[in-house]
């Protein structure tokens, strides 16, 4: 038996419901890479200013810390992504536009993260010669 035909108003809603969700948990993790972006920024901070590596291991932690909500997020959000995915041929031009200029943001704040933590190791290792 085939999927049961839904209507274009069930569509948009379903499509309205996906896209709030999915845009609420990457405003989520937005906010939980900013404050990883910031934790890091403070980390390369004191390791310039020879600060006690316990102070530092407490930056980490936090660090890790809101890398495990994020996993979280995603893990709960599996089952909008794989109905978003499924259903994008159908989705409506702008909800897709969000959804990418949502992910775009999200990308350039991770690689925003994983410039400053090569910073930091390049730091570090002037700190250790």
């Amino acid at each position: 038996m085939g999927q049961p035909l839904i209507t274009s108003a069930e569509r948009n809603q379903l499509e309205g419901q996906l896209l709030d969700n999915l845009l609420g948990m990457y405003a989520q993790q937005h906010d939980l890479y900013q404050e990883i972006l910031d934790l890091s920024r403070r980390q390369r901070d004191l390791v310039r200013e020879g600060a006690p590596l316990g102070q530092i291991r407490g930056l980490l932690q936090r660090k890790k810390q809101r890398l495990d909500t994020i996993r979280g997020l995603e893990a709960r959000a599996d089952d909008s992504k794989d109905r978003w995915r499924r259903g994008r041929p159908g989705w409506s031009p702008s909800s897709r536009a969000r959804l990418h200029r949502t992910l775009a943001e999200l990308g350039r704040v991770i690689e925003d993260i994983l410039t400053c933590e090569e910073e930091n190791d390049l730091e570090l290792l002037q700190q250790c010669r």
